[in-house]
């Protein structure tokens, strides 16, 4: 900015709105900003504060109970005192009808609501600073005139002095920083300085060919003739506004124009003096602002904000038009955290951009895409015919991420699962259809993700179920309404008793039995798990330790409880452990933690080391559910495993043409070649125990020797079985 526009003194700046939320928003940033702030809830507290103590601008709303903003701004411009208070309009208006009546009034800007807070504080500081501007000017115009008279009468005196007054003139208007124009009362120009001509790129001599009409930008014209229009008829002695002109080369200048009259002895219009002031650089960076204000930093998509934005519009076209249909697209990149751990967080951040304009080269020129935030990315289809159309858009978007993008030389593998929603009457809030597209989009993750999934009001009925389900869970925690149940697991070979599997019941007051698979997910999702892992162990622990005690059974029985997988991922795992076992006075080597497939496949060498730091303390270690996971028989002798554990499916199914026999035998054989044994679940049948015993399984468990026991029944089971 030219240091003539700037000032130390601190600006007075009066609020007027009656919407207290503005005012308080606007108070605050304004104050920060080092402002002098004044506020009115109505037009004439703000007449009354206005002429009280005069501020150098005013930011006033236009609906307003009793004086609108219209009538306040025509009160000010009819006193003399405050005449001069430049004038921004705040206003939910947006017809161009408004903004005329606005400038007409005598306002200097106007700014649309809902405003962006840059917006406001950008064009602040361009009024208070062309304010200032303004009274350099009037300070420059004086001093001309008096300029002008004293050459007149140093005329009568001496040609010398006249011609050395004349230069001095001539060179105040040509090197003044600001673009200074001398016009005819029909706008042509008739003397231009050095800054005018730099700004416009004309020539002294091709702009006095033209006329002010001719450089201006074409939607500004209306605005800045009726502004001159009151000049000719003298309701006003100048004027300023925020004006574009157009270069030589067509590019276009954002500045403020400022425009006075002169006038002869008697007052009769004689020229025009136009000033322009270059805020090019200004506006581009406001620009900036408002640009960074409502798009992602990395992608450069819409953000939340203008998306959020846009929905709202949607929502109100589809509430006025029956026939308008659109639909919200919610799109979740899988595994996205695996190429941020394994490649790094910038070949992350690569390919979310290189996702970014592959979306956009998918969408209609309609349609818009926008980053939620992380890898979620959301898309605003706008006038559909019928679902089919976002259909058809979801199954593209499917087919072309399932090739690979080409990163820093290699190829990254994604997929993306996507939730839909269509617009109905139903919907009252933006937030309303985001929310019911991410249900849907985690529906297309539970149903075996890279796919897209359309919401109905089930999956919301079903999100609200999950949501209490998740609260009656903390409850639970809190309450101490879990339970573990015990399994008996049995030797083969003896016949024996040798341990128990500790199993999680939640016997909820109201619902009954939960099962775990309805509520374990839950806990694993928030990270409740943790705790409830933590809890399970120490009571499994415990309860072992009393039996030991009870029955005098030395360290013969051993205990296996679930390990999740946020668990196995605690830094703090080793020493919680130590400390249960410590507590519980429990032999460690009675303990068993089972772990599944997954859980060994991710960041091998971390789980690996953790499990040897396990075996270590003679702790034993399961893999569950053998067979039914991702495969790591590549890595299994590598991990330090006591014992396979051969999931129920393919033990259920042994007797019937012995149709999982081979499975089953082909377990129990790379067990047995690893220094392993194996564990049969779900043996229910006589026949499946003998052929269990004839493929040389060592041990099982299941309903054919009991179901999972509460603790009482379990020290009964005890007493009355040989261990």
């Amino acid at each position: 900015m030219n240091k003539s526009f700037t000032s130390s003194v601190k600006r007075k700046i009066l609020i007027v709105d009656d919407t207290p939320d503005n005012l308080r928003l606007l108070d605050k940033t304004l104050t920060n900003q080092g402002y002098e702030v004044q506020c009115a809830i109505n037009g004439e507290l703000a007449l009354i504060g206005a002429g009280a103590e005069v501020p150098d601008l005013i930011l006033l709303d236009i609906k307003m109970p009793g004086l609108d903003g219209y009538q306040v701004c025509q009160r000010l411009k009819a006193q003399a005192q405050t005449c001069e208070i430049p004038v921004i309009f705040l206003s939910a208006l947006d017809e161009a009808i408004d903004k005329v009546k606005a400038f007409t009034v005598g306002g200097v800007d106007y700014i649309t609501k809902p405003f962006q807070i840059e917006e406001v504080l950008a064009r602040v500081e361009n009024q208070l600073a062309l304010q200032a501007a303004k009274k350099e000017i009037t300070l420059l115009n004086a001093e001309l005139e008096q300029r002008i008279n004293q050459r007149t009468e140093q005329l009568k005196r001496a040609n010398v002095e006249l011609t050395e007054s004349e230069e001095q003139f001539r060179l105040t208007f040509e090197m003044a920083p600001i673009g200074i124009a001398i016009q005819t009362l029909d706008g042509k120009f008739i003397r231009v300085n050095k800054a005018f001509c730099e700004t416009s790129g004309y020539p002294s001599e091709e702009l006095l060919e033209k006329t002010w009409m001719d450089i201006s930008h074409p939607d500004d014209i209306a605005v800045a003739l009726a502004y001159h229009q009151k000049l000719y008829q003298g309701e006003i002695s100048d004027f300023q506004i925020e004006s574009r002109h157009l270069t030589k080369d067509g590019k276009v200048v954002y500045g403020i124009l400022q425009v006075a009259v002169v006038r002869d002895a008697e007052q009769k219009p004689v020229h025009l003096i136009s000033q322009f002031l270059d805020i090019s650089a200004r506006k581009l960076a406001e620009e900036k602002l408002i640009f960074g204000a409502l798009h992602d930093d990395l992608t450069n998509l819409p953000n939340r904000n203008l998306l959020m934005e846009r929905l709202e519009l949607a929502l109100k076209q589809a509430q006025r038009q029956t026939d308008y249909l659109f639909a919200v697209m919610f799109i979740d990149l899988d595994r996205f955290k695996i190429v941020n751990d394994s490649l790094g967080h910038d070949v992350g951040d690569q390919l979310l951009v290189a996702i970014a304009r592959k979306l956009e080269t998918l969408i209609r020129a309609t349609d818009i895409v926008a980053r939620l935030g992380g890898d979620e990315f959301i898309i605003l289809l706008d006038h559909l015919q019928d679902i089919n159309d976002a259909i058809r858009i979801a199954e593209r978007i499917c087919l072309e991420l399932n090739s690979p993008f080409l990163i820093e030389n290699r190829q990254v593998f994604t997929t993306a699962s996507i939730g839909i929603v269509l617009s109905s009457p139903y919907y009252q809030a933006a937030s309303e259809l985001l929310r019911d597209a991410d249900i849907a989009m985690y529906r297309a993750k539970e149903a075996g993700k890279a796919r897209y999934e359309i919401f109905d009001r089930v999956m919301h009925a079903h999100a609200v179920n999950q949501l209490q389900l998740e609260s009656d869970l903390r409850d639970a925690i809190a309450h101490q309404e879990l339970l573990v149940n015990y399994q008996p697991i049995i030797s083969l070979t003896t016949g024996k008793l040798t341990g128990f599997e500790a199993l999680l019941r939640w016997e909820h007051p109201s619902r009954g039995f939960v099962s775990p698979a309805e509520f374990i997910p839950i806990a694993e999702e928030t990270g409740l798990i943790i705790t409830i892992g933590e809890w399970i162990l120490r009571e499994a622990c415990r309860q072992l330790h009393t039996w030991q005690l009870q029955h005098q059974l030395s360290n013969s029985l051993t205990i296996s409880v679930n390990l999740s997988s946020k668990q196995l991922r605690e830094p703090t795992l080793i020493k919680k452990i130590e400390q249960i076992i410590n507590e519980t006075k429990l032999n460690s080597s009675c303990l068993k933690l089972e772990l599944t497939e997954s859980m060994l496949i991710d960041n091998i060498e971390a789980v690996i080391s953790t499990m040897s730091q396990l075996r270590g303390k003679e702790i034993h270690l399961s893999i569950d559910d053998f067979g039914t996971g991702f495969s790591c028989l590549s890595y299994l002798h590598r991990f330090p495993i006591n014992t396979l554990k051969i999931d129920r499916s393919f033990v259920n199914r042994i007797g019937e043409e012995n149709e999982n026999l081979g499975i089953v035998k082909t377990i129990i054989t790379l067990a047995h070649e690893l220094g392993m044994d194996a564990i049969a679940e779900g043996v229910e049948t006589q026949q499946q125990v003998n052929q269990l015993k004839a493929l040389g399984c060592d041990q099982a468990q299941g309903y054919f020797f009991s179901k999972p026991l509460s603790g009482e029944s379990a020290e009964l089971f005890i007493a009355t079985h040989k261990i």
